[in-house]
């Protein structure tokens, strides 16, 4: 049987702490609305019990306050939003009729998913609360069997525990969808966005394949799109999987992984396109699974899980035959590759790629020419079994010095005709840094996640 992780895992509060906040809550609203607006909409979680913040909470708040956002767009002019041990609220100051504003509320009380889970208490601008009798609508009905739910909680007609399973399935049942879609565009963004990023040296882009002479950019897309459903697949495997000790978890990574490669030979007639970026995006894809389960979104736990999911397929180095250039740099030159880039956290994104691209993007780069910053620099500073496998040690070793100097000379307006003339050498060699490029589509990856 595994193990379902705690949702409820927040800190109890007391129902003095409760009233103080509703009181609080209250002379806020009052505040607010002497100010120019003709209402105003205040917004909480309906959480039975003593714990009423937790990460799935914070999760569901945030997807109704972007709804309120979405629905109500300019009509709101001020918001006040607090992430509090009571449970996250907001209040939204809007212009416009009151009325409608409540029948919006009570729409997306029945309609949306965790419509069952909104407070929306729309207030006019005199302070009084609309109700849903006062516009002819039908009231609340209970979660657990459909009755008036004001009644249902008057009487407690349903034990606690009952009502936090309830509550606690509605949850990940929603986000556990929502985040492995979420999981599966980004992983095609970023698939798309790395080999989009022109021009790139060895490498294939929107002008010419590079080092590479059985694929194009078509090829990457269609491999791309033949990919993005596995990560969601294996993102479902990490959240059903985050109770699990990682030993137990790999093998069923790794066979989806195999089925993805499968896909991606299926797509492109053969050609190998992305073997290596399925092994360490489904890690992170994995392990995104795993942290969101768990309720953690942050990137050091991210790369926590994922390293140690890597250090499962480190008995690669070790055992069989050595079937990849991988193993062949690993066993010949003691290189671990990307295996031991995933053991290890994936340091070369995180304290490399990850700060360039960041930098870059603030600088006001667009996202194409970051990444193309970002790859010269994993270039500079990466060992690339790839680059070895083509040039061999002294002449990959020459390539990061040589990438080394260019980023220090390099600004916006000579970047495009420097890579281009790095890419013509490359090309004439025959070099292509494929696993820089692979890191690049994690570190974009990581940026659309985080």
């Amino acid at each position: 049987m595994r193990m379902k992780p705690e949702i409820f895992n927040g800190p109890a509060v007391t129902l003095r702490e409760v009233l103080e906040n509703k009181s609080r809550r209250a002379e806020r609203q009052k505040a607010l609305l002497r100010e120019d607006a003709d209402g105003l909409i205040s917004f909480s979680l309906n959480i039975p019990g003593n714990i009423k913040q937790f990460p799935l909470a914070r999760a569901a708040f945030e997807e109704g306050a972007a709804c309120l956002r979405g629905r109500f767009g300019a009509r709101i002019i001020r918001e006040e939003c607090l992430d509090a041990p009571t449970g996250s609220e907001g209040l939204f100051v809007f212009r416009g009729s009151c009325e409608a504003a409540k029948k919006t509320a009570a729409e997306l009380e029945e309609n949306h998913p965790l419509g069952r889970l909104f407070d929306l208490d729309v207030l006019t601008g005199d302070g009084t609360h609309l109700s849903r009798s006062d516009l002819g609508l039908s009231p609340r009905r209970c979660l657990i069997c459909g009755r008036n739910a004001k009644e249902c909680g008057r009487s407690m007609a349903h034990p606690l525990p009952l009502l936090q399973e309830k509550i606690g399935d509605l949850l990940e049942g929603f986000f556990r969808e929502k985040w492995a879609d979420d999981t599966e565009s980004t992983a095609l963004s970023a698939m798309l966005a790395e080999v989009s990023a022109t021009p790139k040296p060895g490498l294939v882009d929107l002008e010419n394949s590079g080092s590479h002479r059985d694929m194009d950019h078509f090829t990457f897309e269609a491999s791309a799109e033949a990919l993005a459903p596995y990560f969601r697949r294996i993102f479902l495997a990490g959240w059903e999987g985050a109770g699990e000790a990682p030993a137990f978890l790999f093998p069923r990574l790794r066979a989806l992984g195999r089925e993805a490669e499968a896909a991606m030979f299926r797509a492109t007639g053969g050609v190998n396109t992305h073997k290596g970026l399925i092994f360490s995006m489904s890690l992170l894809c994995a392990a995104r699974g795993i942290c969101l389960r768990r309720g953690r979104s942050d990137l050091s736990a991210l790369l926590t899980a994922a390293s140690l999911l890597g250090h499962c397929a480190l008995t690669d180095l070790s055992a069989g035959p050595a079937e990849t250039n991988g193993l062949h740099c690993y066993r010949d030159l003691g290189i671990p590759g990307i295996r031991g880039e995933a053991a290890a956290g994936f340091p070369s994104v995180k304290f490399i790629a990850l700060p360039v691209l960041k930098e870059q993007l603030a600088a006001g780069l667009t996202l194409g020419d970051a990444s193309l910053v970002t790859l010269l620099a994993l270039i500079a500073h990466v060992t690339d079994t790839n680059m070895i496998r083509r040039g061999g040690p002294e002449c990959a070793a020459a390539c990061r010095r040589e990438a080394t100097a260019l980023l220090a000379r390099i600004t916006p307006g000579t970047l495009h005709a420097e890579l281009k003339e790095l890419d013509r050498r490359y090309t004439a060699l025959g070099l292509s840094p494929g696993g820089c490029a692979d890191l690049l589509a994690l570190t974009l990856l990581l940026h659309f996640w985080t």
